[in-house]
């Protein structure tokens, strides 16, 4: 073939990569704020339960439309599937990391996010039967190093609380692993999941915070700019934009490409909550984080190296 024929085609393949890095960089860059800006807001402005119902309330509502044009294709299991999702993944995780915040530094969430690979990798071995890589044995490994390090740092100071927090992020981490793995085996497209996910939880999470915690919430006595940025951040980029730039990057780059990036959460995350909050990380801590992160690489690197095999075999 031609040179002429070679370079419409490596055109298009590296704008496709780097369309898909920016889809993956917008991804990280809301997802590492996001712990910053939510414990800025549970520490002096609104409740956890006003934090869900703003992700929720608003996210559901942009993806109602969604749904309702995907319905059509959806497979009859998908509807009870996303209650799963809802239960999994919806208002109670985000319960659980926003009740976290209010008493852990932004930085430690990454016991949630940066724990589901082992979560995940642990769950598909003992219930799909997958092997774990060496490679990815050593990504694991790294893992629980870096969530041993931060967790110790709470331990030593057990006085202030940080462990309630570090555990509601571990049992976050725990529930996103199984909605993973329920995902993964459900068959439907990431942007199903994700319609399912946030209308089920706007449903659900309506009455139950209406019934339990209307009486409670803040969200009527904080400034209108507050409740502004709030309702965008949490349910706008969130709640919304998050979901689709995930989806975008990992149809663009391939998951394993765009599960590599983001790795890079745990380490962004304790930076962001530096310039954010003035939160200063302990050494233990930093290298907690580097580890995570490192860790988080690994196992990623561990299924594009597993993906490429198989192609060649």
């Amino acid at each position: 073939m031609s040179a002429h024929a070679q370079g419409p085609v490596a055109e298009v393949t590296t704008n496709t990569k780097l369309h898909g890095a920016l889809w993956a960089a917008l991804t990280v860059i809301v997802w590492s704020a996001w712990p910053a800006f939510t414990r800025l807001a549970v520490t002096e402005s609104v409740t956890p339960a006003d934090i869900v119902l703003l992700r929720y309330g608003i996210g559901g509502l942009i993806l109602l439309p969604v749904l309702l044009r995907l319905a059509g294709s959806m497979p009859r299991h998908a509807w009870l599937e996303g209650l799963w999702f809802a239960l999994l993944q919806g208002a109670p995780l985000a319960m659980l990391t926003a009740q976290g915040l209010a008493l852990a530094p932004a930085g430690h969430l990454t016991l949630s996010t940066g724990l589901m690979p082992l979560f995940t990798s642990l769950l598909c071995f003992y219930f799909l039967g997958e092997a774990i890589s060496r490679l990815r044995k050593y990504g694991l490994a790294l893992i629980t190093l870096g969530a041993l390090s931060i967790g110790g740092v709470s331990a030593a100071s057990i006085h202030l609380d940080y462990w309630k927090g570090d555990i509601l992020f571990v049992g976050a981490g725990m529930l996103g692993s199984v909605y993973l793995l329920r995902m993964r085996r459900s068959g439907l497209s990431a942007l199903q999941g994700a319609a399912l996910l946030s209308v089920y939880s706007m449903l659900i999470y309506l009455p139950v915070f209406v019934w339990f915690f209307w009486d409670a919430s803040k969200l009527t006595q904080i400034p209108v700019s507050d409740l502004l940025f709030q309702g965008f951040y949490q349910g706008v980029l969130m709640g919304a934009l998050t979901i689709f730039s995930l989806g975008r990057s990992t149809m663009l780059l391939g998951a394993p490409a765009a599960a590599m990036s983001l790795a890079l959460l745990p380490v962004a995350s304790f930076l962001l909550a530096f310039f954010i909050l003035g939160e200063v990380p302990s050494v233990f801590e930093i290298l907690g984080a580097v580890a995570i992160s490192l860790g988080a690489f690994l196992a990623a690197l561990s299924a594009q190296t597993a993906k490429s095999t198989a192609k060649l075999s």
